[in-house]
């Protein structure tokens, strides 16, 4: 999925329809259909700037590449405030969704503030990473577009970032569920590739869209049933 212009262009097209659907879930508040809705056009927007970046792949630090890839570093930067909240809507703890909202607030804003900071200002220099000391480009993988993010902190971005979409829905009560099905699908998709396919953490980031049809799902009202602890659920506990 997604290892080409036009699967990452249908892709986000899909995206688009799931977030309506979600949206017209009149079954719940409108602060869980907004939270569940803009986690899947967060999903969309990658695909539609994959779609743009594959015909100017490599022609790193100008023109419309350049553009593209500042509006991945802002789109992952706000990856905290687009998941965070949206796993956090599953919690039988009515709180949740609003700690998680000042949480990935915080989070997502101190991300962006990075961004604007000199890119040689690192705490660390592990390697490999695909956010620090780069030359911001959307650069053509071995088999999918991959990112160079220029930021300072990147190693903090690059795990908060991990922190907020395989680990975060564990803290919210009875979310175990969401929780384990994203913490899976984070991991495989953006460590997999780099373990049995040797691309690079660039590349790996990209593929994340390999499982954003799963991930999407999990936001839909059809499958909120099986995701959602059931008071028949809480008793038994």
């Amino acid at each position: 999925m997604c290892f080409s212009a036009n699967m990452s262009l249908g892709l986000g097209v899909v995206g688009l329809a799931a977030s309506s659907v979600t949206f017209l879930d009149k079954s719940e508040t409108l602060q869980v259909r907004l939270a569940r809705t803009y986690a899947i056009l967060h999903f969309s927007m990658m695909e539609f700037i994959q779609y743009f970046a594959y015909p100017v792949a490599d022609q790193c630090g100008y023109g419309t590449n350049l553009f593209l890839s500042e509006l991945s570093t802002y789109h992952i930067s706000l990856q905290a405030f687009a998941i965070m909240p949206a796993l956090a809507s599953y919690s039988s703890d009515k709180e949740a969704l609003k700690k998680a909202f000042y949480f990935s607030a915080t989070l997502s804003s101190l991300f962006l503030i990075f961004n604007f900071l000199p890119k040689e200002w690192q705490l660390f220099g592990i390697e490999p990473n695909f956010i620090g000391n780069k030359v911001a480009c959307l650069y053509s993988g071995i088999y999918h577009i991959g990112y160079a993010i220029p930021s300072a902190f990147g190693l903090l971005i690059t795990h908060g970032s991990l922190f907020a979409l395989a680990l975060s829905g564990f803290m919210w009560p009875d979310n175990w569920k969401m929780a384990s099905y994203h913490c899976v699908m984070a991991l495989m998709t953006l460590l997999m590739p780099q373990w049995l396919f040797g691309v690079s953490t660039g590349e790996a980031a990209a593929i994340y869209c390999l499982f954003s049809i799963p991930i999407t799902i999990s936001f839909l009202p059809h499958f909120k049933q099986f995701f959602a602890v059931m008071p028949q659920q809480l008793q038994r506990a």
